[in-house]
């Protein structure tokens, strides 16, 4: 692969002569054109493509929050997020008889150094509103700052959509997120991650997965697994925080964290 740096034919897509030009993170390349393609298509390496296809599905699916978790590492691995995302999950893929199967509870969809919060078991009002307190600091780290931020992934393999919740502090404790309707009657499953103010995110915790079941008189939200820490929210209940002392004001989100509307106005994106 060579890369174009003011050649007179500047930045060019396809095959040109013997060459073929792409561009790549942003730089355009040249490459020779194979002499020839060997593609035996045996059972195997089919079953390698099928599994590579739904891996990179996936990717595509929970794109809000691996975008946000696994930015740094990507960097880093001068990779794209997607890309690292397949790289770092491959334990949790699997294709057996041609059905392709994931262990969401094995999924990592953030990485680094800051310390995460631990949850409790959720609970859900009959408005589809979920809510979990979490423990700020269960590590007991000096480093765990009061204003990290926290935030809540919440993925429904059937409608193959999720979404990220806007953030809370590390002191709020507490937090609530609206799950749509379309969620009904369906697996979801909850995952947390902590964003620190230079932008470093905490590793993945997989909080659980619920059932959302509608009745004629209220919600029932079934945990199918025991929480674990991480989290995040989209509306929060500050509580006092007697060992910490509080600013007037608080920080802006960190740039790494997406801007965010209005927790009133969640909406799936």
């Amino acid at each position: 692969m060579a890369k174009q740096t003011n050649s007179y034919l500047g930045g060019f897509s396809g095959r040109l002569g013997p060459a073929v030009g792409y561009r790549w993170k942003g730089v355009w390349c040249v490459r020779s054109l194979p002499g020839e393609v060997y593609n035996p298509r045996t059972t195997k390496q089919m079953e390698h493509r099928e599994m590579f296809r739904e891996e990179v599905r996936t990717a595509s699916h929970m794109a809000d929050a691996i975008n946000l978790g696994l930015r740094s590492l990507a960097d880093e691995a001068n990779m794209t997020t997607h890309n690292t995302f397949v790289s770092i999950n491959q334990h949790a893929f699997s294709l057996v008889d041609k059905v392709f199967t994931v262990d969401y509870a094995s999924l990592r969809l953030s990485a680094g150094p800051t310390a995460p919060v631990a949850f409790g078991t959720p609970s859900i009002d009959e408005g589809n509103r979920l809510t979990v307190s979490f423990e700020k600091n269960p590590q007991g780290l000096t480093s765990a700052s009061p204003y990290d931020y926290v935030y809540l992934y919440a993925y429904c393999p059937a409608q193959g959509q999720g979404f990220l919740s806007a953030p809370v502090h590390r002191r709020d404790k507490r937090l609530a997120v609206l799950l749509p309707s379309h969620f009904d009657h369906c697996e979801v499953h909850l995952y947390g991650m902590v964003c620190n103010r230079e932008g470093m995110m905490s590793e993945t915790l997989y909080i659980g997965h619920i059932i959302l079941q509608q009745t004629a008189s209220d919600d029932i939200i079934t945990p199918e697994q025991p929480i674990s820490t991480t989290a995040a929210s989209m509306d929060s209940t500050s509580i006092s925080d007697a060992d910490q002392p509080l600013p007037d004001t608080l920080d802006a989100a960190p740039a790494s964290a997406p801007a965010r509307a209005d927790p009133s106005q969640l909406s799936l994106w």
